[in-house]
């Protein structure tokens, strides 16, 4: 049995109870199961999520599919071979004039739907609003290599919706609509004058000197003949000038860097948010201050709820360890901030992991003041880029992982734009194309997406396998069970094993009291 030098040690929690659902808006309709991650490795972390597990700090939870009110699927997109939409281009064109000639006008506030602004992303406050989260207390442990971990937990994740009523008089709507009848019927004689006197007389017809009139239709027809007409043209006789090659998203979103005099200057800083670096910790309190205005403006909160505590809690703890011993990125494995500084001043930040195959989002907070920009979109474009990127140095790190994408909730279908994207099979654990998957949510939200045929490949689980930790001891749970002459807990781990696989079962530590 071989086991890395810092292992992933976790707390499974195996109450399932209703809690409010962040997305339906109902109050006890959403499932999921949890448990709280004193430390985990990446490769680990990256096995977890592709089985529907997300992470909200380090209490790490995944819904329960099939019963709860909205399922949520595991969306990844294939970055390398990404296509850019017509709204895609025209999100990040408007965005480059604003940088180039800080020119606002005609800048859609919002011109796809931005992921975080509308209330719909799997966002953790709203994802961990539930009992499970509040009552997860993790353990004071003895590692097994030595030292302690002393942790623990209050979330505090509800969320209170304000709704104003507004009412308005029309007490003099009746004395002024019969004033103006009575106006009108004094006025009937001089009217009937007027109309008399200014009836047009009989024309001669359309002017013959002016082409006459045509429908907009067949006019919008003739210019797309007319184009193909030239495209046909320019084939045949320009064989020496190539097609003008389509742009590509990094072209895009670098147009701005090839201004002379750009009339703002935006820059990407990526910083190491757990264990923090020197940049993280000198940018805490202004990061938290856009992290305020963000939480009070756009999802309502009181001015008391995100305090710097619990920002540090949800968006910047992290149970992710970096790997040293596999080909890296530049700035390693683990949890980061990427910090949007437009002219000095941040305006924006993405909380991203960056894990063996993939980018995972986790959350973005911007200042309101620039919502016209469209944040939310335009930073889902700049992590791809940034996966790709970071695949010049990693190879197998090729998807951006978007959270969830709900096909019950509207507002969550956006992700369904990213194009090529997958969502995880919630039986399986397979991916399959979205397109293909789209007919089968429609007919049921809750829908297994792979063939019949195709099984979960990590399901033939030996609970005796399954790793444990026991006041710093290191055993499988078979041994665990003679030891102690325990097996009322057997099936709590059974189903934690279910729910992480067998790799993760017989890798992670399970920590038993």
């Amino acid at each position: 049995m071989s086991l890395e030098a810092d292992p992933t040690i976790v707390e499974y929690f195996s109450e399932h109870e209703r809690y409010k659902c962040g997305y339906c808006g109902s109050k006890d309709t959403n499932y999921s199961h949890g448990m709280w991650a004193h430390q985990m490795t990446v490769q680990d972390y990256q096995d977890l999520i592709d089985r529907g597990w997300r992470r909200s700090g380090k209490y790490c939870y995944k819904p329960t599919m099939n019963v709860t009110c909205c399922p949520q699927y595991t969306i990844k997109c294939d970055a390398i071979n990404f296509k850019l939409s017509k709204s895609h281009k025209k999100l990040v064109k408007r965005v480059n004039r604003y940088l180039i000639t800080g020119r606002k006008s005609g800048m859609d506030d919002s011109p796809l739907i931005d992921r975080k602004q509308e209330g719909c992303r799997d966002d953790p406050f709203k994802s961990v609003e539930c009992s499970l989260a509040e009552k997860a207390k993790p353990s004071t442990l003895v590692l097994p290599f030595g030292g302690e971990n002393k942790t623990e937990v209050d979330v505090q994740t509800s969320k209170s919706n304000t709704s104003s009523a507004s009412e308005s008089s029309s007490r003099n709507m009746l004395s002024s609509t019969s004033q103006s009848k009575e106006s009108t019927s004094n006025k009937s004689s001089f009217s009937n004058m007027s109309t008399e006197k200014h009836i047009p007389k009989p024309g001669l017809g359309p002017d013959p000197n002016k082409p006459p009139c045509r429908k907009s239709k067949e006019i919008r027809a003739e210019r797309r003949s007319k184009k193909e007409q030239q495209k046909g043209d320019y084939q045949i006789k320009g064989k020496k000038n190539k097609p003008i090659a389509e742009k590509s998203l990094e072209d895009l979103l670098s147009e701005p860097d090839h201004v002379e005099n750009p009339a703002h200057k935006l820059e990407l800083r990526l910083m190491r948010s757990n264990p923090p670096s020197a940049a993280f910790r000198s940018t805490l309190e202004t990061s938290h201050s856009v992290y305020l205005k963000y939480q009070v403006t756009i999802h309502k909160d009181p001015p008391s709820k995100p305090g710097m505590s619990q920002y540090q809690r949800f968006l910047c703890d992290s149970p992710l360890m970096d790997n040293q011993d596999t080909i890296r990125p530049p700035d390693g494995f683990g949890s980061f901030h990427q910090h949007y500084i437009l002219d000095g001043k941040l305006i924006a930040v993405g909380v991203i992991d960056i894990l063996p195959a993939c980018v995972s989002s986790v959350y973005l907070y911007y200042d309101p003041d620039y919502s016209f920009l469209g944040l939310g979109v335009y930073s889902a474009l700049r992590e791809l880029a940034l996966v790709r990127k970071l695949h010049q140095s990693v190879p197998a790190l090729k998807y951006y992982y978007m959270g969830f994408y709900i096909h019950s909730c509207p507002k969550m279908r956006y992700k369904g734009q990213f194009v090529p994207s997958f969502l995880a099979c919630p039986v399986s654990y397979t991916w399959v194309s979205i397109e293909q998957c789209r007919p089968k949510l429609d007919a049921s939200k809750y829908s297994r997406l792979s063939e019949l045929g195709v099984e979960d490949k990590d399901k033939d689980i030996d609970v005796n396998q399954v790793l444990v930790l026991n006041k710093g001891n290191i055993l499988p749970y078979g041994f665990f069970k003679m030891m102690t002459s325990r097996n009322s807990d057997e099936s709590e781990v059974k189903e934690y094993a279910e729910f992480v696989g067998k790799t993760c079962a017989e890798r992670m530590l399970l920590v038993r009291k």
